[in-house]
């Protein structure tokens, strides 16, 4: 694999950056008010009274017309809901980013765009490296498999285990799954044919940081398929969007060199293909 380093954080990475923070914070968020609200019930473990009853202030409490017994047996078991939403919801913004990132190659003539729009999910990071000419970390893309997988189990097979999830588990190189392990603090190779799938805290740290990981490695790749003159087309042009009152002053270009020192340092602009870029506007 190349040794470029480094991540050009463009208008759409950026945007992909901030969402799934927001993810990540949401999750852990609904995660610690689930636990924080099963440990208040337990003041009231033991009663009849519906929770309409006790708390009738808040919000949509009828939505959930139960006990505090029936209702901290629920949120007890929250995470496994949320592990499973989290896998789901991480996947879902990756690969939205994935298809951002094959159609900026498709929009600079490197592949088609038929090929970038309907490049499937297991199909896009091969996609990826066929158009920049390298290859992505095997590690993470092991573990996204897997993560896949599980996500259309749970969505198509009731959250039961089939053969093609227990094969992606097999072919887990040691690496991989020494780093499942350590994230998720279960080991998946136990899992059979037919078993429920059951997540939790740990699965939903493993896809946030395998979804990360993924797309740092596709940046990198993106910085040697797309072309140098793209390239700095699109950081002009983030410049001039980010900076709108830029052109108006004697340092337009000072400033915009700056802003793409600052959000494309890894492709090394340089100051005079700032220049000619602003030239040709």
């Amino acid at each position: 694999m190349s040794s470029s380093s480094g991540v050009v954080r463009f208008p759409a990475h950026r945007q992909y950056e901030a969402l799934r923070i927001e993810a990540s914070n949401a999750l852990m968020g609904l995660l610690a008010g689930a636990q924080l609200s099963n440990h208040l019930l337990q003041l009231n473990r033991g009663s009849e009274r519906l929770l309409p009853e006790v708390y009738p202030n808040v919000p949509h409490i009828r939505r959930f017309n139960l006990t505090a017994d029936a209702a901290s047996d629920i949120l007890g078991e929250a995470d496994v809901h949320l592990g499973a939403m989290s896998i789901a919801y991480a996947l879902a913004l990756h690969e939205d980013h994935m298809k951002t990132s094959l159609l900026m190659l498709a929009e600079a003539g490197v592949l088609s765009r038929r090929r970038a729009r309907d490049a499937h999910a297991a199909g896009q990071h091969g996609l990826l490296e066929e158009a920049c000419g390298d290859t992505l970390d095997s590690v993470p893309l092991q573990q996204l498999d897997v993560l896949r997988r599980m996500r259309n189990a749970v969505i198509h097979d009731g959250g039961r285990v089939g053969s093609g999830l227990v094969g992606s588990i097999a072919s887990l190189s040691p690496e991989a799954l020494a780093g499942w392990t350590k994230v998720a603090k279960n080991d998946p190779t136990t899992l059979r044919v037919g078993d429920r799938l059951r997540f939790g805290h740990g699965e939903m740290l493993l896809a946030l940081a395998v979804t990360k990981n993924v797309e740092r490695d596709s940046n990198r790749l993106l910085q040697l398929g797309l072309p140098r003159a793209e390239w700095i087309r699109i950081a002009v042009a983030d410049a001039l969007a980010s900076v709108p009152d830029v052109l108006r002053g004697n340092a337009a270009n000072r400033k915009v060199h700056g802003f793409t020192r600052h959000h494309y340092g890894p492709l090394a602009i340089e100051r005079h293909e700032v220049d000619t870029a602003l030239a040709s506007r």
